[in-house]
Formats: C-alpha cells, structure tokens, sequence
C-alpha cells in the first residue's frame, strides 16, 4: 500500500510539470496500465455537450468508446450523467445496455469500470478502464482507479484553465500587434484601428484573432 502511495504522489508531482492537456492525459493512461495494471484506459471527455475520446491506450478501448457515443448508452455516458462510478463485472450478463455490452463483449472486453472525473460540481468527463477478463475490478482496484480519477480531474482541470489563459493572452499579443499595423498604415489611432478590427470581425461572422491573424500576416484587412 505504501509503495502504491509513492507512485500516487510521484504522479501528482508528473501532472503538474505537463505542458498541456493532452499530456496530462495520456500521463493518467500511462499510470493505470503501468502502475495499476489495467489492461485498457481512455478518457472521455465533454466538450460542448458531446463526449469524445480525447486520449487512449488502444484502438480496443477507442472503439468501445465510440459505440457508446453512437449508440447512446454505455457505462461511461451513465457515470457522466449520473455523476457517479460505474462498475461492469461482466458484458455477457450486464443487461443494463443491452446494445452496448454485447458490442463490448464481442470485440473482447468482459469487464468495465467508468470513474467520473470532475471538480465540485462540473463533470468534465469519464476515465474508462477495461479488462478482457470478467470480474476483475475488486474493492482495491475501484479505490485506486477512485483515487486516480481524483488526480485526473484536478490535473485536467488545471491544464484546462492554463490552455485557456494562455490562448487569451496569445490572442491580445495578435490584435495589439494588428492594431498596431492598422495605425501605421491607415493614419489611425489606436481606438480607430480596434475599432475597425471589431467591425470586420462582426461583419465577416470572424474570429476578432483571425481578423487580427490576417492583417499581421498580409498587412492588410480582408477583401
């Protein structure tokens, strides 16, 4: 036990030095098959009211993923929507997705378990693990992949946010230089030139970035 909470806490230190959110996930994956040794792990993830398989270890698990998105049931949509975990001990005789499980169990998967991953109350997806054998998930198993869905909802979380901040501030760096182009070119002052800028994102249904993208890279505004 003591030495599954070193590899815990060395874990937490690896999430918070990854650059980006894609890294972050595939760190997560690596550990559950690496250090918890399940056969198979994926990430779902929300994005827009759609669940989508961000990161995998497999094409196994990508495709059981997807059938549940197209079929529209499936372990890890329910542990999304009812803000819980989910255990399949068995995909022959689970009945609950009764299109689903015999999907899963005909490509080869006989055990699943779906771990939400949130923070308070904002679900941001499902760590998914699965197993080809049938019961295998034990008390032990379900708290470690508890434990882990915990540090991958913190640490997504996070590289979220940071993704976020860092688009918004490469995006001021393009329109300050865009407006600064405008003015040399134009005669404009600063607030004429933004001004400009907003009016032929709005009239083009444009990004104000891309407008922006478009006048540092041509000189120009847009035809």
């Amino acid at each position: 036990m003591s030495d599954q909470a070193d590899d815990f806490g060395e874990l937490a230190m690896d999430l918070h030095n990854q650059s980006d959110v894609l890294s972050t996930v595939e760190r997560v994956l690596e550990f559950a098959v690496e250090a918890l040794h399940y056969d198979h792990a994926s990430v779902l993830l929300m994005e827009r009211k759609h669940a989508r398989t961000f990161a995998a270890t497999d094409e196994l698990i990508t495709a059981a993923d997807q059938s549940q998105v197209d079929l529209g049931e499936g372990p890890s949509l329910l542990a999304i929507t009812d803000h819980d975990d989910v255990l399949v001990e068995d995909t022959t005789t689970d009945t609950r997705w009764p299109k689903w499980t015999p999907t899963a169990a005909a490509a080869g998967i006989r055990s699943a378990l779906a771990i939400r991953l949130s923070t308070g109350h904002s679900t941001r997806g499902a760590l998914n693990l699965v197993s080809s054998e049938p019961f295998v998930f034990n008390e032990g198993d379900r708290e470690a992949a508890h434990l882990l869905g915990l540090h991958a909802s913190i640490a997504i979380c996070s590289a979220q946010v940071e993704s976020t901040l860092h688009r918004a501030v490469d995006s001021r760096k393009e329109v300050g230089q865009a407006v600064g182009r405008l003015m040399e070119r134009y005669q404009l002052t600063a607030v004429q030139a933004f001004g400009v800028l907003q009016r032929y994102s709005q009239h083009r249904n444009q990004r104000l970035r891309d407008v922006a993208r478009h006048v540092i890279e041509s000189g120009g505004l847009p035809e």
